[in-house]
C-alpha cells in the first residue's frame, strides 16, 4: 500500500538518520526502544519556560505533576483536567509528556495533573484503570487547594492514555464511581484506542478499516505492536470497562469530547467510529484528522 507521508513526519525520520522507527517485541524491549528514539529526539524539544510551574506530590502509591499558568489573564479557579500518557499501558512517561502538558496548561489556561498509573505488564489489568478513577477522585476532592476549579474537571490522554479517559468518563457517567455522574465535563482523547484489534464488532466493521490498512510498514505502532501491548496488560478483547466502543448504550451519558485520529495509524478509525457514536448519541463532539502522519506524532 502506497502511503503519502506529511513533509513534516519525513523530517523526523532524516533526524533519526533515515530510520522508520516501530515499537515492538517485549514490555522490555519497546522501553529500549522508545527510550533510544526519545534520546535523539529531546534536543528538538523546547526547554520549560517560566510560564507555567510544576509541583510535583504523591497520594497513595501514585505519583503526579500538577501543571499551573504562572499569572493567568483570568482570575480565580482554573479548569482542572488530569492527564494520562500513552505507551500501549508498558511505557511510562516521557519528556514529551511535560512539553504536552506545559503547553495545554499555558494555551489553554487550565491546571493539568499528569499522574504515573502502574504499568503493564508488572502490572495487569485494571490496575491502570483503578490508578486513574482514583486520580480524578483526588482532582475532584482537592480541586480548591490546587486551583482548580471542581465545577469544570475534564480528562485528557493519548493513545493508551485517551483510551483510559474514556474508560474513566465512562465509569463516572454511569454511577460506577463515588463521583457524581456529571463530574466530568469533558473528554480529549487523542488517537485513542476504543476496540481490540482482534474483536470488531459487525456494527462496525463497515468503517473500521486502518487495522487492515495500517497493519504493517508503519511509523510507531501496528498491528503487533496493539497486539504485544494489550496482551502484556492482560486486556480481554471484550472488556467494556476498557474497549468504550462496546458500550453504546453509554455514549449518550459521555461529556463533550474532542477526538484526533491520524491517517498513518492503525487506530485512526477507532477514533472515527467514536465521533460518529457520539454524534449518533447527540454529544457535542469535536475532531481533527491529521493527514500523512503516523499514530501520536
Amino acid at each position: 500500500m502506497t502511503r503519502e507521508y506529511a513533509e513534516s513526519w519525513l523530517e523526523i525520520e532524516k533526524s533519526l538518520g533515515g530510520i522508520r522507527p516501530v515499537l515492538q517485541g517485549s514490555a522490555e524491549e519497546t522501553r529500549e526502544q522508545f527510550n533510544g528514539l526519545m534520546q535523539i529526539l529531546e534536543p528538538q524539544y523546547p526547554s520549560p519556560t517560566s510560564t507555567v510551574t510544576a509541583t510535583d506530590g504523591t497520594f497513595g502509591n501514585i505519583k503526579f505533576c500538577i501543571y499551573s499558568p504562572f499569572e493567568p489573564e483570568h482570575d480565580g479557579p482554573l479548569p482542572l483536567g488530569t492527564y494520562f500518557h500513552p505507551g500501549g499501558f508498558v511505557i511510562g512517561q516521557c519528556l514529551a509528556d511535560e512539553v504536552f502538558c506545559r503547553a495545554i496548561a499555558q494555551k489553554t489556561e487550565s491546571i493539568i495533573m499528569a499522574i504515573q498509573y502502574r504499568l503493564a505488564p508488572e502490572h495487569k489489568v485494571p490496575c491502570q484503570l483503578e490508578d486513574a478513577l482514583a486520580a480524578v477522585k483526588w482532582a475532584h476532592d482537592n480541586a480548591g487547594r490546587i486551583g482548580g476549579d471542581v465545577t469544570k474537571l475534564y480528562v485528557l490522554g493519548a493513545s493508551a492514555g485517551a483510551g483510559l479517559a474514556f474508560s474513566v468518563a465512562r465509569k463516572v457517567a454511569l454511577a460506577q464511581t463515588a463521583l457524581e455522574p456529571g463530574a466530568i465535563k469533558g473528554i480529549v482523547a487523542l488517537s485513542p484506542y476504543t476496540l481490540h484489534p482482534r474483536f470488531v464488532p459487525e456494527a462496525y466493521k463497515l468503517s473500521h478499516n486502518s487495522y487492515r490498512d495500517n497493519k504493517d510498514n508503519v511509523p510507531m505502532i501496528d498491528a503487533a505492536s496493539l497486539s504485544g501491548f494489550f496482551d502484556a496488560a492482560n486486556l480481554e478483547q471484550n472488556d467494556r470497562d476498557y474497549f468504550i466502543a462496546l458500550d453504546r448504550a453509554s455514549h449518550q451519558y459521555l461529556p463533550p469530547t474532542y477526538i484526533s485520529a491520524c491517517e498513518i495509524d492503525p487506530l485512526r478509525d477507532d477514533g472515527k467510529i467514536m465521533v460518529q457514536s457520539l454524534r449518533d448519541s447527540s454529544v457535542p463532539v469535536k475532531t481533527d484528522h491529521y493527514s500523512g502522519l503516523p499514530h501520536c506524532f
